[in-house]
């Protein structure tokens, strides 16, 4: 299945996750880059081995005019890396590439700066995008975050201390669940299977009335049946 990988990888700790707001009223979701790591290695290995980051390019670049008294004094430098992320999973190598940027030189409202950090940063920078797609955190980059009922069902999941419970518990539950014919789906899949049978026009009485003998919710179906709801229901929306 081409989204066993992403599906793994999917689902964000809250307790890793913290909203921010930046100048000009822009504001987003950050994950922490050390759990970004330590779930990389929780899937495919120490780090150096299961997988890596590779440094393509760097360099440094001209951004915006720096204005002081109404005179240009200088222009902001960018630091921008372009990275390779490596990996192995399932005995095959996988890669992906792409960039990450961060303020070298710029003005906030202490005055002018200079980061010395900004190497470190576009490198986390550059990590969590290239780990975003292949899956990582795919619901904060989806924008599920923005929902507060999928973040309060997490935090009922993952707990709210961060040392509570070890990252791989819930994934581990789902891992034995699935043995026993249990709960394998993660929010991720539950939505994706509530989405469809909302949009959905035609959806045949015999699936209705087979998930309905099967689970009280679609929380509550295993991994199998989710997957035999989704074939159906994606071939009545492309019929």
């Amino acid at each position: 299945m081409n989204k066993n990988l992403w599906n793994t990888v999917a689902v964000t700790n809250p307790n890793f996750v913290k909203s921010f707001t930046r100048g000009g009223g822009f504001s987003g979701t950050a994950i922490n880059a050390t759990y970004q790591a330590q779930k990389a290695t929780e899937t495919f290995g120490p780090c150096g081995i299961g997988w890596g980051i590779d440094i393509l390019e760097e360099r440094y670049q001209d951004g915006a005019p720096l204005i002081q008294d109404g005179t240009v004094v200088g222009k902001e430098v960018i630091h921008v890396l372009r990275v390779k992320l490596w990996y192995v999973y399932q005995g095959k190598r996988g890669e992906v590439i792409h960039f990450g940027q961060t303020p070298f030189v710029s003005r906030n409202k202490n005055g002018f700066f200079t980061d010395e950090e900004a190497p470190k940063k576009s490198m986390t920078d550059a990590m969590s995008k290239c780990l975003s797609l292949i899956g990582f955190s795919a619901d904060v980059h989806l924008g599920l975050y923005d929902d507060n009922k999928y973040v309060a069902d997490l935090r009922k999941e993952f707990g709210t201390d961060k040392n509570a419970k070890s990252e791989s518990t819930p994934e581990g539950k789902r891992e034995e669940a699935g043995k026993t014919g249990g709960n394998t789906l993660t929010p991720i899949q539950a939505k994706e299977v509530v989405d469809l049978l909302t949009a959905s026009k035609r959806t045949p009485e015999s699936l209705l009335a087979w998930l309905k003998s099967k689970a009280k919710t679609v929380e509550e179906l295993t991994l199998p049946e989710y997957e035999r709801a989704i074939s159906v229901l994606k071939q009545r929306e492309a019929a």
